[in-house]
């Protein structure tokens, strides 16, 4: 943390008061509430009501908007312009193409914690090993093994991250892939360690994928989730042996 001095202080105190300024209501209840409050204030409670606000003082601080009246989208692109923060920008997104698609025109953008990604990409943070408890129906975690599974924000995060190795142990072996998970157990139970790369890789084994598919296709719709014509894959299989 770096030391508090008066010209780091009034840096600090004009950034906040013109922000709120600029996300206040006409009355300007919340400005007067944060001048009055720095008047009070010595330098070393100024650190503390800085640091407590969850950024370093050498960085920038956290603010928030009392709730008197609900601001305004011009207000807010105020205060945005102010601190140079983006509301829209171009953004990049996976589709077809493995480099990458642009948007035609920039998109209203917003900013969140990443915490929790950075945990479940280094850490694995509260994801268990344990993925035998499955429903028998789709085969999916549940119980106590669901910690094991990725919400749907998750997989979001990861597929925008392009961690595309971590979602393949996390919707594969450590989740309904029972063939696959047998074969990464069997890997360590063997030479003590496994890798991706050696595991099979039978996109036929899924009992998600195959759920989902016999219900499309039980439906009239055709999917290209495992195969490409309109019969599962265990029918598919059947047909090639008789062949």
């Amino acid at each position: 943390m770096g030391k508090l001095n008066p010209a780091k202080r009034q840096k600090i105190e004009i950034l906040v008061l013109e922000t709120v300024k600029r996300l206040d209501n006409p009355k300007m209840a919340n400005l007067k509430r944060f001048q009055g409050l720095f008047k009070t204030m010595s330098d070393d409670e100024f650190e503390v009501w800085a640091n407590t606000m969850g950024h370093d003082l050498d960085d920038t601080i956290q603010m928030f908007q009392l709730p008197f009246e609900e601001m305004k989208m011009t207000q807010i692109k105020h205060a945005a312009d102010y601190l140079n923060i983006p509301l829209e920008e171009y953004i990049w997104y996976k589709h077809n193409d493995p480099q990458g698609i642009r948007t035609k025109m920039k998109v209203p953008v917003g900013y969140l914690y990443i915490k929790r990604v950075q945990q479940l990409l280094v850490k694995k943070n509260r994801y268990a090993f344990d993925t035998e408890d499955t429903t028998l129906k789709t085969g999916t975690v549940k119980g106590e093994s669901k910690v094991a599974s990725l919400s749907d924000p998750e997989a979001f995060a990861l597929t925008a991250l392009n961690a595309d190795k971590a979602l393949e142990e996390f919707l594969g072996p450590r989740a309904d892939n029972q063939s696959k998970k047998q074969d990464m157990y069997r890997q360590i139970a063997r030479d003590g360690y496994t890798t991706l790369e050696t595991l099979e890789n039978d996109i036929t084994r899924s009992t998600t994928l195959n759920t989902v598919n016999v219900y499309l296709l039980g439906a009239g719709i055709k999917s290209d989730l495992i195969t490409r014509g309109l019969k599962t894959s265990f029918s598919q299989e059947q047909d090639i042996k008789k062949e």
